[in-house]
């Protein structure tokens, strides 16, 4: 079984399934180990008793084998299987047995599992082979030979040999008394007697020491530590000697055993130690009595001891006649060797021829392997028999259709009962033996399925015949396709027949009519009979027949396989409708014709063409008011150009006028040129929310979101609109929150919202009045309220106070009304940044309340400080140049920028600018945009490639506020954008902050 590498399918309650997939095949039912496996295992014959045996081995498993054997066979088994173990190698025994008998060459290792370990012994303590001595002739040869060979030398060896020569006489025994080891010096304290040879050291010690050793080897082991014997006297020599015997425990780590080393201490008596018996005093009476018994022991002992030697005498002269027997045994080994000599070229025969038939069983087992794989890859039922029509093998899938075991090899396949209705089996079997020609039939199963059955002779190698193969393929699916595909045909001709809509025609290879159903006959008006026979080309237009349209469209459906089109075609009356076909290639193996299958899309196109015209129309609309709106977007643009530089200039001369010491003398004229500026910066604010809508309204508007304060903002436009001298008479209240309002916007845009609000309730509150500001959280939004106790807003007028140009009303304050576009673009930036704006009011004349609502931040980040509003002073003893084409607005920019200690050129052109940059350095540039000869953003784009410019800070002026011109800027190359009218202290500020190395401020 082992050899064959089969076992039961019950060994599945023993071996996980893990193992099972790993190393085992199932074949019917039974397991075989997989061939990697088997090949690396050997099997032989081994005879115990009479082979050598292997050597080195890790483990030996030999169970239920000694029960069978004597004792004796059992220690030499034993034996021998140490010599073939490594040291710590394992034995396995059976349950009823064990290798306690050989303790000194096995220690248990699981006594309940009977499982041992070998000892590690010396080489002289291990089991040999018994041999003859070597011829004593040689010995003086070889010690001739040993002298000659001169060892290295090694102070290790030095000190061993001094120790082996001044060291007390000393052996290593193991608990068993057997001697494993001794020194030099031991020898005169043991004797040899006749007899088989023994390792015993109580029967090789001297007799008169024989005694206190067996007692301290006893009490050395009982008690685990040294023992010193009672000094023993002996004679040697006719010379007196007393021995002192020390047994000391011993337990080696390497060779895992525990031993006893046996010290011998001699002394000498001499005259001067001798004994004087007359001199010792008399002993105690019961001391002399024990001392006497203890003698006549030792006397009896020794008596024993003699009688022992006896025995001795006669086990030895037995060991000579063994050894007679032994040498005709050797002369019996001599004509074994020989055998053995014979014996073995017969075994170099038999591996030859061995390797041979493992060649050929390879072969052949591949060679099957083939045959099992084919036949498991094809999936087709195959049955080979003999000629008898007896069952020699079968694949899985014949049990589909014979009722077929794998115990049923051998039987008669007539008497195995089949799932076909097949009458002539035998018969057709018989033929196929008899005409040696294969046969071949469709059949049919009683579960309904369909097989093609094909026999064929069975030929050997020698072409001899000696049975037929039977193979059953299964067709089912292939009926099943062809019933299919014949309903199919039919459905399709019935759907053909019935179908109206679409025009189903076929033609031959020249384009003649072969079919033409009654959709053909509902699209073109002929009927069937009119067409069949007739060239198609009659249904097509004239222009498309002249230009070979019919012909191309035969050629791309040979060519590709189907060939689309989309045209007019004609009808029997001669009117004109679109059609959609395609035209296909009939093939049946040759070419046989084409197929059109074609559909009225006269109405679709009509209604697609109108759906263009509206759309075309669409478009046009479209074009035309995005047109309205850049041209809208282009008039504010340059609108607000033109206001600006009038305005810019006017406020420049404000802000001359107010700089100048006589003015500031007059307060009449620093109140004047106080109006004027506040005049333009209302103005300049119009301007500003008149691009802003438009960038809403077009949604251009961008806004650059980052944490802000809004307790920060709020207060720095309070602390503004204090300074400003319209609120003189009115009392401005502020209410911030305990801490920081941090939310996510646009500073910028936030701060536009704000200022609008406070600037409404400022601009509508009489003398006298009250405009409070406050600040708190709710609902996790920021909620700021600007109260006044202004004009107040009629009730009807509420919901349309954010609405574009509207008005709040109020007719006391007519006056002071804006354009209207304030509040709307207040709802509008909040709507961006995901808030609320909302009012409320009494009524006319009791004040109005505006309430803006914005998220909170939820990001744990620092958030932007407002404050940065520079001292003018830091431009002081700086150098700038003012590029622009007016020289009024220069000559202006210039005194106000002097009077704040810069020193400031000036050119009229952008060439001018760039020669005074090559003449001298200045550490800032303010440039016009709009200039005759060269642009603002070419002019940008020289000075930063002249070498040293790179890093210049450079800030255009503009009366230009689209966000479009801004990205121009900042792409050309500018440092920072400021919006005519410029504000000095905010042109001061953008460049001390540019010179103080921040980034650009675009």
């Amino acid at each position: 079984m082992a050899r064959a590498g089969t076992y039961p399918a019950a060994i599945m309650m023993d071996v996980p399934p893990s193992r099972l997939r790993q190393f085992f095949t199932k074949e019917d039912d039974r397991y075989r180990i997989r061939k990697t496996l088997r090949d690396r295992i050997l099997f032989a014959s081994h005879n115990l008793l009479r082979d050598p045996p292997f050597s080195k081995l890790d483990m030996i498993s030999c169970r239920n084998l000694l029960i069978y054997l004597s004792r004796d066979v059992q220690l030499r088994v034993l034996e021998m299987f140490h010599l073939a173990l490594k040291p710590d190698g394992f034995l396995f025994l059976g349950s009823s047995e064990s290798a306690d008998a050989a303790s000194e060459f096995f220690v248990p290792f699981d006594k309940k599992n009977r499982i041992y370990r070998a000892r590690m012994l010396s080489r002289s303590a291990r089991y040999l082979p018994a041999l003859s001595s070597p011829p004593a002739h040689r010995l003086p040869e070889l010690a001739h030979i040993g002298t000659q060979v001169r060892s290295q030398f090694a102070y290790a060896d030095v000190h061993q040999r001094a120790l082996s020569k001044f060291a007390p006489p000393s052996l290593v025994i193991d608990r068993d008394s057997d001697i494993v080891h001794l020194s030099d010096m031991a020898g005169r304290f043991l004797r040899h007697v006749g007899g088989e040879p023994s390792r015993n050291v109580l029967a090789l010690v001297l007799p008169e020491l024989r005694l206190e050793l067996r007692m301290a080897v006893y009490q050395a082991l009982q008690t685990g530590s040294s023992v010193e014997a009672q000094r023993v006297m002996i004679k040697r020599d006719d010379r007196t000697y007393f021995v002192n015997m020390i047994v000391r425990p011993l337990n080696d780590e390497i060779a895992s055993s525990e031993f006893l080393l046996v010290l011998f201490e001699e002394i000498e008596q001499t005259m001067n130690s001798q004994p004087d018996s007359t001199k010792v005093e008399p002993k105690d009476l019961v001391l002399n009595q024990l001392e006497a018994e203890l003698q006549r022991s030792k006397e009896k002992l020794q008596e024993t001891i003699e009688h022992a030697e006896v025995s001795n005498e006669e086990l030895r002269a037995s060991n000579e006649e063994l050894q007679a027997i032994n040498e005709e045994l050797r002369s019996a080994t001599e004509e074994l060797e020989t055998s053995k000599e014979e014996l073995q070229s017969v075994n170099e025969e038999l591996i030859t021829v061995n390797y041979e038939l493992k060649v050929k069983v390879e072969e052949t087992g591949k060679a099957n392997d083939d045959l099992n794989n084919l036949i498991a890859s094809t999936d087709i039922a195959t049955i080979f028999v003999d000629r008898a029509m007896r069952i020699k093998r079968f694949t899985p899938r014949a049990a589909d259709i014979f009722s077929i075991i794998p115990t049923d090899i051998g039987r008669s396949l007539p008497d195995i009962t089949h799932r076909l209705d097949y009458g002539l089996l035998a018969e057709d079997v018989s033929a196929t033996f008899e005409t040696l020609r294969p046969v071949e039939r469709e059949l049919r199963s009683n579960d309904g399925r369909y097989y093609i059955v094909r026999l064929l002779p069975y030929r050997t190698t020698e072409d001899k015949i000696e049975g037929a193969v039977m193979t059953f393929i299964d067709i089912s699916r292939r009926r099943e396709a062809e019933e299919k595909a014949r309903m199919g045909e039919e459905w399709m001709r019935l759907v053909a027949d019935s179908t109206d809509d679409y025009a189903i025609i076929t033609t031959d290879k020249q384009g003649q009519v072969t079919a033409w159903n009654k959709g053909a006959e509902r699209n073109f008006g002929y009927s069937e009979q009119e067409m069949l026979g007739t060239s198609l080309d009659r249904i097509y237009v004239q222009e498309d027949r002249d230009t070979g349209v019919p012909e191309d469209e035969r050629r791309r459906a040979r060519a590709e396989g189907r060939a689309e089109d989309e045209r007019w075609h004609l009808r029997k009356d001669g009117s004109r409708f679109f059609c959609i076909g395609v035209t296909t290639i009939l093939q049946n193996g040759d070419f046989e014709g084409y197929a059109k299958i074609a559909r009225d899309q006269t109405s679709r196109i009509r209604h697609e063409h109108q759906r263009e015209v509206a759309l075309s129309h669409e478009q046009a609309n479209r074009s035309q008011a995005e047109m309205t709106n850049a041209m809208k977007d282009e008039f504010l643009a340059v609108m607000s150009h033109e206001l600006r530089h009038p305005l810019n200039l006017i406020y420049i001369n404000a802000e001359l006028l107010a700089r100048l010491p006589a003015v500031r003398q007059s307060p009449p004229a620093l109140r004047s040129a106080g109006i004027i500026r506040e005049s333009v910066s209302s103005q300049a604010k119009i301007i500003e929310d008149l691009m802003d809508m438009s960038r809403v309204a077009t949604g251009k508007l961008t806004l650059a979101v980052q944490d802000v304060d809004l307790v920060a903002i709020a207060s720095k436009l309070v602390d503004g609109m204090r300074a400003d001298p319209a609120t003189d008479n009115l009392q401005l209240v502020f209410k911030p929150y305990e801490r920081p309002v941090v939310i996510a916007a646009d500073p910028v845009r936030i701060e536009q919202v704000v200022l609008n609000l406070l600037s409404n309730a400022i601009k509508f509150t009489p003398s006298g009045g009250t405009v409070s500001i406050s600040l708190h959280i709710n609902d996790e939004q920021a909620v700021l309220e600007v109260q006044d106790t202004g004009a107040g807003i009629a009730p009807e007028f509420l919901a349309r106070v954010f609405d574009m140009f509207g008005q709040g009303g109020a007719t006391a304050l007519r006056s002071k009304a804006g354009l209207g576009i304030g509040l709307a673009l207040v709802r509008q930036i909040t709507e961006l940044h995901g808030g609320k704006v909302g009012v409320t009011s009494a009524g006319v004349g009791h004040g109005s309340t505006f309430t803006l609502r914005l998220p909170l931040s939820h990001l744990k980040s620092s958030y932007a400080s407002t404050d940065d509003v520079a001292s003018a002073s830091c431009i002081s003893g700086r150098r700038l140049l003012l590029v622009d084409d007016s020289e009024d607005t220069s000559a202006l920019f210039k005194e106000l920028l002097e009077y704040e200690g810069a020193s400031v050129a000036m050119a009229s052109t952008a060439l001018e600018g760039l020669a005074l940059l090559a003449q001298q350095p200045f550490d800032a540039v303010v440039s016009d945009i709009s200039m005759p000869d060269m642009d603002g953003y070419e002019f940008i784009r020289r000075v930063r490639a002249t070498p040293g410019l790179e890093q210049l800070p450079v800030i255009a002026a503009s009366g230009l506020g689209r966000e479009r011109n801004k990205a121009e800027a900042q792409n050309a190359g500018f440092s920072a954008w400021l919006t005519k009218p410029v504000n000095v202290d905010l042109l001061c500020d953008t460049i001390c902050k540019l010179l103080d190395g921040h980034a650009p401020l675009l």
